[in-house]
């Protein structure tokens, strides 16, 4: 008997997000047009963890404040639990069960309310809690995530980068969501205390059943939390697969190339590795190339390679996009 595989909890469907570059202080004229996100299909399933990888500025942040509501996708959908929800920002329901985790906490922390005031404010503006319940839960999410209750009275300032992350959880988990994305959550923090938030995010998807969408540029780190890894270049997906598969075997030249460029804990591993080192700098979004957007920087492109635009394609148990899968 065949078995109907799951619905995925968060579908992206060629989402596209684009940047009008104008000229002009009176009679704007449009000159250009900047590509952040240009045709991504993503789906995540039920407790999943899908690592997001790239350069900086190949468009991660903005598919993520895409997939949030944060930005208006210029084309495409975005579907949580079979809703669309690009229309509009998340609303009700549907922004309690997506929530988002910022790289930098203290930015994205309210500098003038204490750590209680921070977990019970969403607990309150959603009325998901009785006042007199709320303190209560405020000390279970705190607990939650290895903050001491003595602390709630303090403010953000008075923690650590670590602590201040744990807190921006905590208020992620407030609504009791059911997808976070998480945006470079750990890329500010001291690597001993990257190690501890990592840890945290995978106990609480265990524990809580969560879906997460995890972006990083560090490889080992992704590959320490995820099930899946898509790998991101100048807008657009270009390897996509099982987080063993995509960083032991990649498959794309561009991840060929990230996944050379990870040093290896042992002495014989990091002596054998050899670095993959990528020519110039990754174009513009605001005038991306023909064909392949990976051709210019490829060492094994070809003149076909300027012309057609490969799509994601089946190969050796993941999907990759180079027409000369198989070849290289």
């Amino acid at each position: 008997m065949s078995v109907t595989p799951a619905a995925p909890i968060l579908e992206l469907r060629d989402v596209r997000t684009h940047f009008p570059v104008e000229r002009g202080l009176l009679l704007k004229k449009r000159v250009g047009t900047v590509k952040a996100v240009d045709g991504v299909s993503l789906a995540l399933a039920r407790g999943e963890v899908l690592g997001l990888v790239g350069e900086s500025g190949c468009g991660k942040s903005t598919l993520a404040r895409t997939i949030m509501g944060l930005l208006p996708a210029t084309e495409g959908s975005v579907w949580l639990e079979g809703k669309n929800i690009t229309a509009t920002a998340p609303a009700g329901e549907a922004r309690r069960a997506l929530q988002m985790v910022f790289q930098d906490p203290f930015a994205s922390l309210n500098p003038r309310i204490n750590v209680a005031e921070t977990l019970a404010e969403p607990l309150r503006v959603h009325r998901l809690r009785p006042a007199a319940e709320i303190p209560a839960r405020v000390a279970e999410l705190a607990a939650l995530v290895g903050i001491p209750a003595r602390n709630l009275s303090k403010y953000p300032h008075e923690f650590s980068g670590g602590q201040r992350q744990r807190i921006a959880i905590a208020r992620a988990l407030a609504l009791e969501p059911r997808v976070i994305v998480a945006d470079e959550p750990v890329s500010a923090l001291d690597v001993s205390i990257q190690a501890q938030i990592l840890n945290l995010l995978a106990k609480l998807v265990r524990e809580l059943g969560l879906s997460l969408v995890f972006i990083a540029h560090d490889l080992s780190v992704v590959k320490h939390l995820s099930d899946r890894v898509a790998v991101m270049y100048l807008g657009k997906i270009v390897e996509l697969g099982r987080a063993e598969d995509v960083i032991e075997r990649p498959q794309h030249p561009y991840t060929r190339a990230l996944v050379s460029a990870v040093p290896r804990p042992d002495p014989d591993g990091e002596r054998a590795r050899r670095r993959i080192v990528l020519a110039g700098d990754p174009p513009s979004p605001l005038n991306p190339p023909s064909g392949c957007p990976f051709h210019p920087r490829c060492p094994h492109a070809q003149d076909r390679c300027k012309t057609t635009v490969p799509p994601l394609a089946a190969f050796e148990g993941r999907e990759a996009a180079c027409i000369r899968l198989g070849e290289i």
